[in-house]
């Protein structure tokens, strides 16, 4: 199984442990990274500079990866920040229900605009195309792509959001959960996924939620380096 991981530049503390946790499910697993290339890593990679902004710098990746010989035409896309917490043998197609509901979700908990506006106008161009009531699969769990149906959507992106095309337009179906991105703020709590008691074993997490669940559980469940280490 592969899987391709579009990271920004840094050392990236939080694509250590993620790479730990598919190694441990998956320990014939191919690995690579796109974009920005900590200095510990050592597996396949084509290295780009991240100059731009988050948004920008991810979709360069994903022309990257669609438009590169090197990368393999099936694979699981991962960002940095997503987990296996415990050992699974297959990664499915995930949503959330309505992408409408997700919108206005986020809009009443007054998260980030940018997002947001990308929520709305994805909604909107999958209604021009004729899809009535699309899902969201912006689940923050791992997405299995083939390489030509991703290039089909990347044409679409920017303004929209690549997963929630894929899925709608490639019509991959899938379980319905609720999104596993764990959340360190307060007001965030009603959204926040539990990671104590987990629905599935997949978690994802923000900048400071990372630090909190390093040490509790990715240090323990996780403490040994993979072939992917210096």
């Amino acid at each position: 199984m592969n899987f391709i991981y579009i990271c920004r530049g840094g050392e990236n503390e939080e694509l250590r442990y993620s790479i730990r946790s598919v190694v441990s499910s998956f320990p014939d697993s191919e690995i690579w990274v796109v974009g920005g290339i900590p200095s510990w890593y050592k597996g396949k990679n084509i290295s780009i500079e991240q100059n731009s902004g988050k948004w920008n710098n991810a979709i360069l990746n994903l022309n990257t990866i669609v438009e590169s010989e090197k990368t393999p035409e099936q694979f699981i896309l991962m960002n940095d920040d997503f987990f296996i917490l415990d050992k699974i043998d297959s990664i499915k197609y995930y949503h959330e229900g309505s992408l409408s509901d997700k919108m206005n979700k986020y809009l009443n908990l007054q998260m980030d605009p940018g997002y947001i506006k990308k929520l709305g106008s994805t909604y909107a161009k999958l209604e021009r195309m004729g899809i009535q009531e699309p899902l969201s699969y912006e689940t923050h769990t791992p997405m299995p792509m083939e390489k030509g149906r991703l290039g089909e959507v990347m044409q679409y992106c920017p303004p929209n959001l690549w997963r929630s095309l894929y899925g709608n337009i490639q019509k991959v179906g899938g379980e319905e959960i609720k999104d596993v991105k764990v959340y360190y703020r307060e007001r965030f709590s009603s959204i926040s996924y539990d990671y104590i008691k987990p629905t599935i074993p997949l978690i994802s997490t923000d900048d400071e939620s990372f630090l909190s669940i390093r040490d509790k559980i990715f240090k323990i469940r996780f403490d040994k380096k993979t072939q992917y280490e210096r």
